[in-house]
């Protein structure tokens, strides 16, 4: 390229910035028309996943509280799961972590285990007393796929439980004036910050008869990576006196679609074989 066509094009490309600066925008924003046909498309995706691993973290005024899910099984070199002969994921695994106030409270493991009289599916359980130890260990035979199907593990760690609100909003309900940086399309991400209207934190609470996450909050940041929902994160304002305020997160939801390995324990091994 010679040297006179390489200033034709950077005028052309400076040209360019300048119209779209002009039009009050960046080349990675995202409207809000463009949002409103992703939103629903994106939970759809995310609740068509069978592995995910969601952390929730919680900083309300009077405690704070850490869970984990980790719903795993095994996939081949092309990310994909692999099945077993009867259909179902191969080697499926859950494990589940609870914390109060910094203290751990509950955990379960179901799968596979191992003993002297083979491999049995087992879902292991136990609490923590107020030292931190481990107590109460009970076990049940479950397979995994029993344990994601009942109430107990749909109603409080799957995802779909934990999308529930985020489903339910819509880009209807949100307020953009945050600030200038409303939504950014980055490659395969999408981030953006909103608050929520009062009319819906009403009808939430008169829908399902508690109050909204969202209930007491500043604004909150959302991010949807790969077409799939990745994280939101809240925010209240918090008063430091002299008239100065700060942000304060009081919730966080972060999910990936493959967690980290689980490792069962050998049923009749301690501190299970007598559970």
């Amino acid at each position: 390229m010679t040297k006179k066509h390489f200033i034709k094009l950077v005028g052309l490309v400076l040209a360019l910035l300048l119209i779209v600066s002009a039009g009050g925008c960046s080349l990675n924003s995202y409207s809000v028309e463009e949002l409103k046909a992703i939103y629903p498309k994106v939970f759809e995706n995310s609740l068509s996943e069978e592995l995910y691993y969601w952390k929730e973290t919680v900083n309300a005024s009077d405690h704070t509280s850490w869970k984990t899910c980790n719903v795993f099984a095994e996939i081949d070199k092309k990310y994909e799961v692999i099945r077993d002969e009867n259909g179902e994921l191969a080697n499926m695994k859950i494990d589940v972590l609870e914390e109060y106030n910094k203290k751990n409270v509950y955990k379960a493991l179901c799968g596979k285990s191992s003993g002297n009289d083979g491999d049995k599916n087992y879902l292991f359980e136990n609490d923590f007393d107020d030292a931190g130890n481990a107590v109460n260990y009970r076990k049940s035979e479950m397979t995994p796929q029993d344990y994601v199907n009942s109430d107990s593990f749909k109603n409080k760690y799957s995802l779909a439980a934990m999308l529930k609100e985020f489903e339910y909003l819509t880009v209807d309900d949100m307020i953009f004036d945050i600030d200038n940086d409303l939504m950014e399309h980055k490659g395969k991400t999408i981030k953006f910050s909103f608050a929520v209207t009062d009319e819906y934190l009403e009808r939430y609470k008169a829908e399902f008869g508690e109050d909204s996450v969202f209930s007491g909050s500043k604004y909150a940041t959302m991010e949807f990576a790969y077409d799939r929902f990745a994280s939101i994160v809240i925010y209240a304002e918090e008063k430091l006196g002299g008239g100065i305020s700060a942000d304060k997160e009081i919730y966080k939801l972060e999910t990936v679609y493959y967690g980290p390995i689980v490792n069962m324990p050998s049923y009749d091994a301690q501190p299970w074989v007598n559970a």
